[in-house]
C-alpha cells in the first residue's frame, strides 16, 4: 500500500511540474473541495464521482494521512512549491500551532502543510483530516454529508455484508472517533453545519445528484463552472 501512495505523489508532481513548464501555470488555481462525512454517507464514493466529472485529483482520508506520515512525503510535497508560496504556508502554519499544546504537533503541522500544499496547486477534492478547517473559506467549498442514522446503518450493513446491530457499532464508533479527531485538533464540532458551505442528506439524494448539487454550490461560490471531464 505504502508503494501505491508513494507512486500517487510521485505522479501528481510530476503534474504539477509539467503544469509549470514554459509559464503555462494558471495564475488562480480553481479552489478545493472539502468533503467532511458522518461514517457511512458514502463521502468517498463521492469525492471519486467528483473528480472523474471535473478532473480533479481526489485526496482520500488514508492518502492524506499517508502523505503526513510517510517519511519524505511531505517534503516531497513541499517542494514542488516555490520559495514563496512555501514560506508563506509555513508562516500560516506556525502562526495556527502557536501555544498549542498538542503531544501530536509535528503530524498536526505536516498534515497542515500538505493541505496547504494541495490548495495551492488547487484543483483537488480533499476527504476528511478536518481540511475544511485547515483552509481560508476563498480557497476551498466546504461539504458535509449526513444521514439519519437508521437509514445510514441499514445502507451500511446492506453494502458491507453486515447485519444492523454490527452496523451500528462500526457507525457510531468512527463517527465518536472522526469527532474526536476534530475536537482534539482543531477545537471544532464536526456536526456544526455552520462549519460548512453546503450540508447535504445521504439519505435524500443518490451520488450523481450528490454531486449535482455540488458543483451548482462551486459555481455560485466560486463564480467558476468547472468543464466536465470526459
Amino acid at each position: 500500500m505504502a508503494r501505491r501512495f508513494e507512486q500517487i505523489i510521485e505522479d501528481q508532481i510530476k503534474l504539477w511540474e509539467r503544469s509549470n513548464v514554459g509559464g503555462g501555470r494558471r495564475e488562480q488555481p480553481h479552489p478545493v473541495i472539502t468533503i467532511s462525512r458522518a461514517f457511512g454517507t458514502r463521502g468517498a464514493a463521492l469525492a471519486e464521482l467528483l473528480g472523474r466529472r471535473t478532473g480533479f485529483t481526489v485526496w482520500d482520508q488514508e492518502l492524506v494521512q499517508a502523505v503526513a506520515e510517510e517519511a519524505g512525503g511531505d517534503e516531497r510535497l513541499m517542494r514542488s512549491l516555490d520559495e514563496r508560496h512555501r514560506k508563506a504556508i509555513d508562516d500560516a502554519v506556525r502562526g495556527a500551532l502557536m501555544g498549542s499544546p498538542h503531544t501530536n504537533t509535528q503530524y498536526l503541522r505536516a498534515l497542515m502543510r500538505v493541505v496547504q500544499t494541495i490548495a495551492h496547486h488547487g484543483d483537488a477534492v480533499i476527504v476528511g483530516r478536518g481540511a475544511n478547517y485547515i483552509l481560508a473559506p476563498r480557497d476551498r467549498l466546504s461539504v458535509r454529508l449526513v444521514c439519519p442514522l437508521d437509514a445510514c446503518v441499514r445502507r451500511y450493513a446492506e453494502r458491507e455484508h453486515l447485519d444492523e446491530e454490527t452496523a451500528r457499532r462500526k457507525i457510531v464508533e468512527m463517527d465518536a472517533v472522526r469527532a474526536e479527531f476534530v475536537r482534539y485538533n482543531f477545537k471544532r464540532d464536526p456536526t456544526d453545519p455552520a462549519d460548512y458551505d453546503l450540508v447535504l442528506n445521504a439519505a435524500t439524494f443518490d451520488l450523481d445528484a450528490l454531486a449535482d448539487l455540488v458543483l451548482e454550490a462551486y459555481t455560485r461560490k466560486t463564480g467558476v463552472r468547472l468543464p466536465v471531464a470526459v
